[in-house]
């Protein structure tokens, strides 16, 4: 499975650097075995196919066994079946992979204790699907997301919260350009109840940095060869570095709260020609994107626009 950070971090931690190698996790993995992450037990998780999980936790019962696809010509997967003490099916899926992330963490405020299990498509890039439940006396599903970037999982060294750092994968390959060129916003989010919700004006530090080290990116030169262009930007060179820089600019302002300030920067990074049918494809993507998921009632899931 690629990897995903769920080590309890003590303080958001947010730098260029991490950025990147969260951004480059999945491709890492192949080449570290997963060594930049805290890896639990085997006995945690079913991988294609691989692997058994038999649970007992609070009035849940997990478990997590091999299976096949038998519309995919019986390829190998697995399938996670979630039941209460009385035999009530709560959840019954099936993916590539599934993993118990944490089963032992307040994670949505009520003092009590939670699962949370991780289910991952396969493949280089996608998808990753992250279902909550309630080890409550009465247990069940409290909410659960999708995502094409997976998370990391963050306790307030003061509140003792836990928070969810992601990326919103909705802009993978944004505006027709390829996957490792996309710039992903970063979101914080926090699990409130059974209720997501977008905390990420919390975080303008973070979202700040972000600002300063594209900034630093975007000389004179390259600015003015950005602006000049009479065509959309591409992930052709030497666009594709300006191209993403300014993004990022862009996105740290809007995802932090700060509108006003994004559609200054898009005017003063943009090509005039481009910039109000980018605005709006920025707009939409966002719409549509992981911050569906803190909107009651929406319709939310990769590949679902929101009606």
């Amino acid at each position: 499975m690629p990897c995903n950070p769920i080590r309890l971090i003590r303080r958001p931690c947010a730098n260029f650097l991490l950025r990147v190698a969260l951004t480059l996790c999945s491709i890492l993995f192949l080449l570290t075995n997963g060594s930049l992450t805290l890896a639990l037990p085997r006995k945690d998780e079913c991988r294609h196919g691989q692997g058994k999980v038999v649970r007992n936790l609070r009035g849940l019962k997990v478990e997590i066994t091999p299976t096949v696809d038998k519309d995919a010509l019986n390829e190998p997967r697995c399938h996670l079946l979630v039941r209460n003490l009385t035999g009530t099916v709560i959840l019954s899926a099936g993916d590539d992979s599934f993993k118990i992330l944490l089963d032992d963490r307040d994670i949505n405020g009520d003092g009590i204790p939670d699962l949370v299990v991780l289910a991952f498509s396969g493949g280089a890039h996608c998808c990753w699907t992250y279902y909550f439940f309630s080890l409550d006396p009465r247990p069940g599903l409290l909410t659960k997301f999708e995502n094409n970037r997976d998370a990391t999982f963050i306790e307030d060294r003061e509140t003792g919260r836990i928070y969810l750092q992601i990326q919103d994968g909705a802009f993978d390959s944004f505006d027709d350009v390829c996957h490792a060129c996309s710039p992903f916003p970063l979101v914080y989010l926090r699990l409130d109840g059974s209720d997501l919700v977008d905390i990420s004006r919390e975080y303008a530090s973070d979202y700040d940095e972000i600002i300063r080290d594209s900034q630093k990116a975007l000389t004179k030169k390259v600015r003015q060869r950005l602006r000049a262009l009479t065509e959309k930007p591409s992930d052709a060179e030497p666009v594709m570095e300006a191209r993403y820089n300014a993004l990022m600019i862009v996105f740290a302002y809007l995802y932090s709260g700060r509108e006003e300030q994004a559609r200054q920067a898009l005017q003063e990074l943009w090509p005039p020609f481009d910039r109000e049918r980018i605005w709006n494809l920025i707009v939409e993507t966002r719409h549509n994107g992981i911050l569906c998921y803190t909107r009651k009632g929406a319709v939310c899931g990769l590949g679902v626009a929101d009606q």
